[in-house]
């Protein structure tokens, strides 16, 4: 499943446990996934993520067709369509592959073997396969799709007109604790409440990922400003998006904002980030070394943006992680839930990533980050490009460091690892990612 990319399979029990493994279709989302798929089919090329964007948007995962144990989600299916339509109308294109593209293919091989390995069972590794192949069916489509800074701008238009809709539906959500999308199944009837506040989910899996979806689309709302030169829409598109973080009432989303914001500061000294990554590393170690009685990560405990936060529960996950290092390094663990009270729910994804498929498969996922900044770096590096192309890849790095900053609080399911893969795609295809020639690269570029 889609929804389990980045999870062990304990975990992602957990998180679909009121929809898994069963047949859930209602009459309006049958109707709206076949309309979307003639869309897929018959919209222009420039238009043919617009089915998937809509349907993350407003119709939650519970939305499923099960044969033989296999959940066939509604994205699952639709882009079976979108690659259809891909091959029928001709529109599969070489490309330069580079490091990334690489790495992807082995992450997902890797998923596929270790998962299979710790669990020695038919089932695993039926899901680990379907994710797999999720992941390289969304990841590879947006890599073909986007060829230029155009194609990011348009999808993210796209994006930001849907953030109007969603607004309205969290306001609503907010004002009478009732979940419209609660009768496709997958998300709660009545909203939560914590310390007082709802927080408002919509479609998306949880309050946190919704909000964390969002968030993380500014950066691409800035790069259509930029290449536009026009701000009404997407200034409107960010207020958006900062209006369902609120709504969502949770920490992360919120610290996604600041840790934006503090990226978007860092581009007028960005000629000494060296230096100051290497501050921060240092005085870091000098705090777990010297002046913190607690390993360092236990700042994680001390986050309580909005009251009831579970900064605690965050630290100490990453704490056992360590503790318990014998147990998962070498293909993962199928369970986290007897390294401490809670800590079944693995809420950091460099952890989910260790515990579902050992070193190989954390160190791989280390090695897409870190293929990420490089491919920004080195676009910086460009002294030839234009200035409009600068501002471009340090948004698209904003996403990246905002992804990741909040892969420390939450592990990603559902459409969130659509979000991810697109901004994956987005850096290999528009930044000059180790592993390929960059003239060749950026006379790819050029070309479209």
């Amino acid at each position: 499943m889609l929804a389990l990319l980045f999870q062990d399979p304990d975990h992602a029990a957990q998180a679909g446990s009121d929809f898994g493994g069963s047949t859930q279709v209602h009459p309006v989302g049958a109707a709206a996934l076949a309309a979307l798929a003639v869309l897929a089919l018959l919209a222009p090329r420039r238009w043919s993520a617009l089915p998937v964007i809509l349907l993350l948007c407003f119709i939650p995962a519970g939305q499923r067709i099960v044969v033989a144990t296999v959940d066939f989600t509604f994205i699952r299916l639709l882009m079976l369509v979108v690659w259809l339509r891909v091959f029928v109308r001709g529109e599969l294109r070489n490309f330069t592959w580079n490091h990334l593209d690489r790495a992807m293919v082995l992450w997902a091989i890797t998923s596929v073997v270790t998962g299979t390995a710790l669990a020695l069972t038919l089932t695993v590794f039926i899901n680990r396969l379907g994710t797999a192949i999720d992941a390289m069916m969304v990841f590879f489509f947006f890599r073909m799709l986007i060829r230029s800074h155009q194609d990011l701008v348009i999808i993210a238009t796209q994006f930001l007109f849907s953030s109007f809709a969603v607004l309205m539906f969290f306001g609503y959500e907010n004002r009478t604790q009732r979940n419209m999308f609660a009768m496709f199944g997958g998300v709660p009837a009545i909203t939560d409440i914590r310390d007082g506040r709802l927080r408002c989910q919509g479609a998306f899996a949880h309050s946190i990922l919704a909000g964390c979806f969002w968030v993380c689309l500014v950066p691409f709302y800035c790069i259509r400003g930029w290449l536009t030169g026009r701000w009404i829409i997407p200034v409107a598109g960010i207020v958006a998006a900062l209006g369902i973080v609120i709504l969502c009432s949770s920490s992360t989303p919120i610290m996604a904002v600041a840790f934006g914001l503090m990226a978007t500061a860092a581009w007028f000294v960005r000629g000494a980030m060296r230096w100051y990554r290497w501050l921060i590393f240092l005085w870091l170690c000098v705090l777990h070394f010297v002046l913190m009685k607690m390993p360092v990560w236990h700042l994680l405990a001390r986050v309580d943006i909005v009251s009831g936060s579970t900064g605690y529960h965050r630290y100490h996950l990453v704490d056992k992680f360590f503790v318990w290092f014998h147990e998962w390094w070498m293909v993962g663990t199928m369970s986290t839930g007897h390294w401490g009270h809670g800590l079944h729910d693995v809420t950091n994804q460099f952890v989910a990533e260790g515990v579902s498929g050992g070193i190989l498969r954390l160190a791989l996922f280390l090695w897409i980050v870190w293929l990420c900044f490089a491919g920004v770096s080195r676009s910086l590096r460009l002294t030839s490009a234009p200035r409009t192309y600068h501002l471009a890849s340090w948004a698209i790095g904003t996403a990246m460091f905002m992804h990741c900053m909040n892969f420390v609080a939450v592990s990603y399911f559902e459409q969130i690892v659509v979000e991810w893969q697109l901004t994956l795609a987005t850096v290999s295809s528009l930044t000059l990612v180790p592993g390929a020639r960059p003239e060749q690269q950026l006379t790819e570029m050029a070309d479209t």
